[in-house]
């Protein structure tokens, strides 16, 4: 969920851009001229700002050069939306400093892809601290690993650095499956490599590289079925910390039991996924409470709303009134997921314009 300003003198618009922003799951401020988007930049730090061209008091163009003259918001992708497309209106929005520069006859599914597309390419590489994350939930169906594979592939690319995934479903776990590849080793093979102390030597072997992913994969036979209780994998999380700038875990839910409660103090942070329907959002507050009693702060919390069905969802605001708490991340129903799924080529790689793909790129700038 990013924070976006849109500057318009035309209010219809900014009530219709509005609208459509939040359905993409975004935070919106709106404000009339650019004077006073200003003043919001500054105190706000907007992840992303759509403005006009033509506007009272200042135009779109001395409001982006203003944006890229200070420090503090230089770095802000900022769209220019106009009615205006001649060649030279594009030109003269580039020179002032604008990311992009857009006519306001695209469709509006056409805007939020190129959002997403500029919000997840302003990741900044050198702000990167090795960080572990655990996807998880207390629900099946949610989409917990395609996520987790997407999210992956899209900070190995953003970052331009590997990344590492590692399946810790005990058996049968799909993230290969949905790489499209065949395991050679899994994580069972890699926590028997070492006699004593695990190391990451001892680990390579049983990597499997994809697009800029270093996987571990889940067991794909009973003689290799992962037991949770294996008192190498704290062992597992601190050799991949130190060795990545991103680990990636895709969690089983039994694994929100008080017996891994060290373990999963390890982790930076916790994605909870959850799909917009009420058995999912009864099963979000009880994994709370399990996080809770395993001392796991809030803060480490993220919760992220997949809509998996095309219909029949609960709203953003009836979801947040009902778990009492923000939303990190919305995606939306993405027709094309399950084609991926299917063709076993990951959303990012097979449809990396589509709007899910842009809403994961937004999650892992996230992470």
């Amino acid at each position: 969920m990013a924070k976006i300003l849109i500057v318009d003198d035309d209010k219809s618009i900014l009530t219709l851009l509005k609208l459509v922003m939040k359905q993409a799951g975004h935070d919106v401020i709106i404000t009339t001229d650019g004077t006073q988007a200003l003043a919001q930049t500054l105190a706000e730090k907007p992840d992303l700002i759509v403005a006009d061209v033509m506007m009272p008091k200042m135009t779109g163009y001395e409001f982006c050069k203003r944006i890229r003259a200070n420090p503090e918001t230089k770095n802000i992708p900022v769209i220019m939306f106009s009615a205006r497309f001649q060649p030279i209106d594009r030109q003269t929005a580039l020179e002032a400093g604008a990311t992009d520069y857009l006519s306001k006859t695209i469709a509006h599914s056409d805007l939020v892809k190129r959002i997403e597309e500029l919000l997840a390419s302003s990741l900044d590489p050198d702000e990167v601290t090795n960080t572990t994350i655990g996807f998880l939930s207390l629900r099946g169906g949610t989409g917990v690993t395609s996520l987790a594979v997407n999210s992956a592939i899209a900070l190995a690319r953003a970052k331009k650095i590997e990344t590492a995934l590692v399946d810790l479903i005990p058996l049968g776990g799909h993230v290969a499956l949905m790489l499209g590849l065949r395991p050679t080793s899994n994580v069972m093979s890699a926590l028997s490599s070492a006699d004593n102390i695990l190391t990451l030597d001892a680990i390579k072997a049983h990597f499997i590289q994809h697009n800029g992913i270093q996987l571990l994969a889940s067991a794909v036979s009973y003689e290799q079925k992962l037991p949770l209780q294996n008192n190498r994998l704290q062992q597992l999380v601190a050799v991949l910390k130190s060795a990545f700038p991103f680990v990636i875990f895709d969690l089983p839910a039994t694994i929100l039991d008080p017996l891994f409660a060290s373990f999963l103090r390890q982790f930076d942070k916790i994605v909870l996924v959850f799909s917009p329907d009420m058995p999912s959002l009864q099963s979000t507050a009880i994994a709370f409470q399990g996080l809770a009693q395993m001392q796991i702060p809030e803060s480490k919390i993220m919760l992220v709303a997949n809509q998996v069905m095309p219909q029949g969802s609960l709203s953003v605001d009836t979801i947040q009134k009902a778990i009492k708490r923000p939303i990190a991340a919305y995606i939306p129903f993405e027709p094309d997921m399950i084609t991926a799924i299917n063709s076993r080529s990951p959303l990012l790689l097979s449809s990396p314009k589509s709007t899910g793909a842009g809403a994961i790129a937004r999650l892992a700038s996230m992470l």
